[in-house]
């Protein structure tokens, strides 16, 4: 046996599974087809320049990922931003800051009429209480989720509120659209959102799984191809491909990673439950990152353009506002992501051709830009988000409930049978470890 336990996947839930299985004085190895950690909760180093890869800040609302982090002696890595944010529509920038209910009421993005329904909005959501709990749902959270959040305000509301207010935020948080997420995942997520407040990492958002990787035995590189029980009985046979194949003996498997890659390689999963897996949906997602040699110092830190004005990006972020070190004076970097249609349409393009469209979407609302331009770098992220159709809580619920009853010691990590969510990663990590030592008795 080459180990307690073989996790698969070194984003945050398995580099927290494998930290809380070491403190335990478990055994693992964790294994990341990928040559870095973190996944989506990941950044690199260029020209002076910090880039994150995926996302880009971290909410306050993250308690026990920002004790663990605090804990590994991060504190002062993560800081208050400026929080502002801007969006932009028909040409015309409309500023707010974060959080502020003060700021909403002066907004002239929306009409009058547009914020009376927005606080009819935020008072309904306020008032369903646990119903909005996607993690323990009751019959009142299934009732929620059978229209999706399009059809709900297209129904209940004026257009703008689905245009100016629905798209930026499920384009933000869920890198998709209303139409393909649910009435219970907008109000879930508007419930606190005027009193949201965002934290930055100085150093970047890779930090932490960096740090983890150097305390922990990750091997990079390393995909795994199969899982199956192996010839002797209560262990399982983890086998990896890439350029240097071989397989590992354990007692137990954790897998963290998205659930349509665990159908291909567990060698005997359950039927229902590879159904079950196949059924949630992903929005991929492409994440840019523009130098410039150019300051923007007036610059909203988050700008959310609008579909209606026919772009390929959704967000434009100017990291200097998440610290003035993460950049080279008298420069800026810019973090542009996609919007859904634009992933789709140009994941499997060239890094220049989706640099040229991106470049063309900034330079309309900062002109000059792309003439500034020191270099860019383009990532692609097949699994960008968890996207909460209708009917999706229900089905999560469901799968939670098959993967309780299962036998063995085949777990599973990560957020895909809840909402993309750092905290929810992390939870489910550690949640996973504790429970594959009682399993094993350790």
């Amino acid at each position: 046996m080459d180990t307690n336990v073989v996790i698969i996947g070194a984003g945050i839930a398995g580099l927290a599974a494998g930290y809380q299985l070491k403190k335990a004085g478990c055994d693992s190895i964790i294994l990341e087809a990928l040559s870095f950690v973190g996944g989506r909760m990941s950044s690199e180093e260029c020209e002076g320049f910090i880039i994150d890869k995926g996302a880009y800040t971290f909410p306050d609302a993250h308690r026990n990922l920002r004790s663990f982090i605090q804990d590994l002696g991060f504190k002062d890595h993560l800081v208050p931003t400026s929080g502002t944010t801007s969006t932009f529509s028909g040409g015309r920038e409309y500023r707010i800051k974060i959080g502020s209910p003060m700021d909403f009421l002066t907004y002239k993005l929306l009409t009058g009429r547009n914020k009376r329904d927005m606080i009819k909005l935020f008072l309904y959501a306020q008032s369903l209480g646990k119903a909005l709990d996607i993690g323990r749902p009751t019959s009142k959270t299934f009732d929620l989720e059978r229209q999706s959040a399009a059809e709900y305000l297209l129904e209940s509301f004026d257009e703008e509120i689905l245009e100016k207010i629905a798209y930026p935020i499920f384009s933000e948080v869920f890198l998709g659209v209303p139409e393909h997420n649910s009435k219970l995942a907008f109000l879930a997520t508007i419930k606190n959102l005027t009193t949201f407040k965002i934290l930055a990492f100085t150093k970047g958002m890779g930090v932490v799984p960096e740090q983890l990787m150097r305390e922990l035995d990750v091997r990079l590189n390393s995909p795994v191809v199969k899982i199956a029980p192996a010839s002797r009985e209560g262990l399982y046979e983890i086998h990896v491909g890439g350029e240097n194949p071989r397989s590992y003996l354990a007692e137990g498997v954790i897998l963290a990673v998205p659930l349509p890659l665990v159908i291909d390689i567990v060698d005997g999963l359950p039927e229902d439950l590879a159904d079950g897996f196949r059924s949630v949906r992903y929005a991929p997602s492409i994440v840019t990152a523009l130098a410039v040699d150019r300051e923007y110092p007036a610059s909203s830190m988050i700008n959310n353009l609008l579909r209606r004005d026919d772009g390929v990006i959704a967000t434009i972020i100017f990291d200097h506002h998440k610290s003035p070190h993460r950049i080279p004076k008298g420069k800026s970097l810019v973090t542009a992501i996609l919007c859904e249609s634009a992933s789709h349409m140009l994941f499997a393009e060239p890094d220049g051709k989706i640099t040229e469209a991106v470049l063309g979407d900034v330079d309309k609302r900062y002109h000059g830009f792309a003439d500034k331009l020191i270099f860019s770098k383009v990532y692609r992220w097949p699994h960008g988000a968890v996207q909460l159709m209708p009917g999706s809580v229900r089905q999560q619920h469901e799968l939670r409930k098959m993967l309780a009853e299962l036998r063995g010691n085949l777990l599973f990590a990560g957020d895909g049978l809840y909402k993309s969510s750092l905290e929810i990663s992390f939870n489910t990590g550690v949640e996973a470890a504790n429970r594959i030592m009682e399993r094993l008795g350790l």
